[in-house]
């Protein structure tokens, strides 16, 4: 699939934009054919406006408890945007569940302890992606012997 995607890349002409998190994943064959942009992990001060866009942003009515405290999350956790609303989720679900009137810090404090604990195990994990072809007719090969 990737060199049907390489090929693809070399007959288009226009604009293709990729977004991943794992860039190290890419070869350099495919690399080479990219202009790329890195997006970093926004600050402390961004990390605050992020928190709050997404408790108390327009049309939200997230019912927050008067303990939430928008800039120790960001000092906290070195968290990006997707990662902040998964603990604003999360936190809002927990509240829910609980049958509480709002969400509190504690709340907010223990999703994102959830969330960090997810992005560890992800880091864990098995890179499948590095198959070569090789290892892909090997084992087609290995499946046909077994019939």
């Amino acid at each position: 699939m990737r060199s049907q995607l390489l090929i693809c890349l070399e007959q288009f002409r226009g604009i293709v934009i990729f977004a991943t998190n794992l860039v190290v994943n890419y070869d350099r064959a495919f690399l080479s054919r990219l202009i790329s942009i890195e997006f970093r992990v926004p600050d402390a001060t961004a990390r605050r406006a992020i928190w709050e866009r997404h408790l108390r942003g327009e049309g939200l009515r997230i019912p927050l408890a008067d303990d939430v405290d928008t800039q120790a999350l960001a000092e906290a956790y070195e968290f990006c945007g997707r990662e902040i609303k998964n603990a604003v989720k999360d936190a809002c679900v927990t509240a829910a569940i609980r049958c509480s009137e709002s969400v509190t810090q504690n709340d907010l404090l223990k999703s994102c302890v959830k969330v960090k604990e997810e992005l560890e195990n992800l880091s864990k994990a098995a890179d499948h992606t590095q198959s070569t072809l090789k290892d892909l007719l090997q084992k087609k090969a290995d499946e046909q012997a077994k019939l």
